[in-house]
């Protein structure tokens, strides 16, 4: 629910879905603030040592120890129409890090 300010300087919360309007002062529902995670929080980690021995490597300097393998895999993190996410992860520290590309 986003709320808007309606003409005569009242406040109604609505659905950017359906439409759907609710008055603020019904006491129907609750405010709270939204959630903004951390970069941190988004990255996608594979811990399975199988499954990171099978990867495709590429020459990448890690920023953490200086080793200069790292293995990579790419996720479709923003819109259909702009490029993939790639990851990298340090074959020696285990240090992870992203390149929007």
């Amino acid at each position: 629910m986003i709320p808007e300010k309606l003409s005569n300087g009242t406040i109604e919360m609505r659905c950017p879905a359906c439409g759907k309007t609710i008055n603020p002062n019904s006491g129907s529902f609750e405010i709270k603030q939204k959630i903004r995670h951390s970069e941190q929080e988004k990255m996608i980690v594979i811990e399975d040592p199988d499954v990171v021995e099978t990867m495709p490597t590429s020459n990448q300097t890690c920023s953490k120890c200086g080793h200069n393998v790292a293995v990579y895999w790419q996720v479709q993190t923003r819109s259909g129409d702009e490029a993939s996410t790639t990851f990298y992860r340090c074959k020696k520290c285990k240090n992870t890090w992203r390149d929007y590309g």
